[in-house]
């Protein structure tokens, strides 16, 4: 016997709900974890970092357990460190962090001699107490042509309006000598940021996707931050 449509109709309603929900849920990300291999990873248990890591401009160092980084006081660029791994495309990165004073630090995606951008700038977090910033550099700010640019004066409204859609600004509420948990991940042209398990911000634009990604950096501005258990993973 035919249903009446009254029940058709309340039938199909559910079922386009349902698909609703499943379809949500499915776009919902995890804050966990979900890539499993490691490439790289340190929990800094070591006296000193191991000779994998590179420096530049930095004075950072291993005290109880903990990678302190450190901006030397005459120094005019921010302390870089880097570590250099086999190639990829998507990837998570998991840290521990605790502002010590410094205003802010920076994870720089970059692919070391890469030239078609300035010194092979990626994409990057950038995390202040008050608010961070996710940031597509490749087709950005660090693009070649833009760069030089920039350095040359003023750019003009139609670049600065391309700019803005290369970034995204969050506000946050990081204090200061507390410790975080932070997850950073990237798939296909889409970055997003995680910290202590909630979602705090994400971006999407086609520099993001660049497929040899192979050297990350934390950047510490002034004195001090406070990194630890540090890990790179791919899928």
């Amino acid at each position: 016997m035919p249903l009446p449509k009254l029940n058709c109709v309340l039938i199909i309603i559910f079922t386009l709900t349902l698909s609703t929900s499943v379809t949500n849920a499915a776009k919902k990300e995890s804050a966990k974890p979900q890539f499993k291999t490691v490439i790289f990873a340190d929990d800094f248990s070591t006296q000193k970092l191991s000779k994998v890591w590179k420096a530049y401009k930095s004075e950072s160092k291993i005290e109880n357990g903990v990678l302190i980084g450190l901006k030397p006081k005459d120094a005019d660029h921010n302390a870089v460190d880097s570590v250099t791994t086999k190639a990829y495309s998507d990837v998570e990165v998991l840290l521990d962090f605790q502002f010590s004073g410094s205003p802010l630090f920076v994870i720089a995606f970059n692919e070391h001699k890469f030239k078609g951008s300035h010194a092979g700038h990626i994409c990057r977090v950038v995390v202040t107490p008050k608010r961070v910033v996710l940031r597509d550099g490749k087709t950005g700010v660090f693009n070649n042509e833009i760069f030089e640019r920039r350095k040359s004066g003023p750019l003009d409204s139609k670049t600065k309006a391309l700019l803005k859609t290369k970034e995204v600004i969050t506000k946050v509420n990081f204090e200061q000598d507390k410790w975080y948990h932070l997850l950073v991940r990237i798939q296909g042209d889409r970055m997003t940021l995680f910290v202590d398990g909630k979602k705090i911000s994400e971006l999407k634009s086609e520099g993001i996707a660049h497929q040899t990604k192979n050297k990350l950096s934390l950047v510490t501005s002034k004195q001090a931050m406070h990194f630890d258990n540090f890990k790179i993973t791919a899928p």
